[in-house]
This record gives C-alpha cells, structure tokens and sequence, in this order.
C-alpha cells in the first residue's frame, strides 16, 4: 500500500485487531490486520494514524544508527549494555578466543581470518553469554509467574525482540539481546510469558505484566532507544501504537 511517500507493508493474520508498526533502521512501516478486514478499512486505519506515523517515522531516522561491524580494533561491541572496544590479536597457530578483559573485547585468531570468521565468533560469544543468562532467568521469572514447561530458543529476528509460541509453550529471544542491558531483557521475559496465557496486548496482557513489572513501559521504552542495537542492515525493534 503506498500512502504518499510512504510505501506501507499489509499482512493479514488471524487476529482480532489490526497492529500497526515503524521498524528501524529504515522506519519501515508495517500494518498486520485482521483477515476480515477489507482493504478499504485498513486504508481508512492508515489515514487516521498519517501524523503518527510520520512522527515515528522521524525520530527513527534521526536516531544515530551503530555503522556496519567489520571486527577490527578499535571498534565498539556491547554485551550487556557494557561498551566493549575491539581489539584483534593475530597469532600464528592459536585457537580462536573470545575474552572480555575489562572494557576490552580481545579477539584473538590466526592471521588472514576472514572478516566474516571475525563475525561469527564475536557473534557466537555473545550468543554464549545470553544463553547463560536466559538459561537462569527464564526459570526464574517463571517460578515467579507460576508457569511451568516453558522451554526458549535464540533466533535471529528482524522485527521483534522476542516471540511466543503459546501452544508449544516455546519463547523465542532475538539475539540482539545479548548487547542490551539485564534489565531490558527480563522486560522481554516477562512480555513472553505473559503472552503464555494471554495471546494479545489487550488490557488484560497489561495488567498482567503490570502486577509482575510495573515499570515496564519505562523498561520497553529504554530497549526500544538503545543505541547499541541500531543496525545499517536490519531492524531489530519495533515501535507499536
């Protein structure tokens, strides 16, 4: 759907209302409605969110954006919140580590490794660190929220920081987790496991999370901005009415 300048993409899902999203890095925009809704309706929801759009849409693009990873010294990396500075230690016949010293992230490889090697162990090491860190916390707040035979998995996503799959009782985390700060990612557990029980973001999904997190808006809001998670090749956030 093209509103102005704006190209809008439609999905229909079985759902009961229509959710409407900006993504970054581009402020793509989003629209997943209901499957009984025509086209002229979702037109019509389009047209009288115009302004919110459009404001959502400039902050996004005004937003200092992290510039593409290419894993050479001197770069910034984040786990956790914590600003890492890269530094790549190049050693014949070493096994390939990935070690946190203080504010530093030192790389150590063989000379010539790729820059797409690179990635992918600085990648899996962060992968690593949040798996350690959901792996408690997931069961924690579960115990908390008295849910039982919930079983996660990492995945890589574009669009939202984490999923529920309710029937299989399965919660998905976006990796980009593992470069937020603790707090913002068990605002993401709790946002799942409420969805164990509640599908939606109805009132009731608010009160919900509410009685487990109250600040929990202040926690999304604070994840949703955080700069460490800007990226030149794919959003990984959502901005929701």
């Amino acid at each position: 759907m093209q509103v102005g300048d704006i190209e809008i993409d439609i999905e229909r899902k079985p759902i009961k209302h229509i959710h409407l999203a900006v993504y970054p890095p581009d402020a793509r925009v989003h629209v997943s409605a209901p499957e009984y809704l025509d086209r002229t309706d979702i037109e019509a929801f389009v047209l009288q969110k115009l302004a919110w759009i459009q404001r959502q849409r400039g902050e996004i693009l005004s937003q200092p954006r992290q510039t593409i990873r290419h894993y050479v010294s001197g770069e910034s990396h984040y786990l956790f919140g914590q600003r890492l500075l890269l530094k790549v230690i190049e050693e014949h016949g070493c096994t390939h580590t990935v070690r946190k010293v203080g504010g530093q992230l030192l790389l150590t490889v063989r000379p010539n490794t790729s820059e797409e090697r690179r990635g992918e162990l600085i990648t899996g090491w962060q992968r690593e660190n949040l798996r350690k860190y959901l792996a408690d916390a997931v069961e924690r707040w579960s115990q908390i929220m008295n849910e039982e035979n919930v079983g996660w998995r990492i995945k890589q996503m574009r669009a939202e920081w984490g999923s529920c799959q309710q029937k299989k009782r399965t919660l998905l985390f976006n990796l980009e987790l593992a470069r937020v700060p603790i707090s913002y990612i068990d605002y993401v557990i709790v946002h799942e496991l409420v969805h164990l029980s509640v599908a939606n973001h109805s009132r009731l999904f608010e009160k919900r999370i509410e009685q487990y997190m109250p600040n929990w808006r202040q926690l999304r809001q604070k994840l949703n901005d955080f700069i460490a998670v800007y990226k030149e090749d794919s959003g990984t956030f959502q901005k929701e009415v």
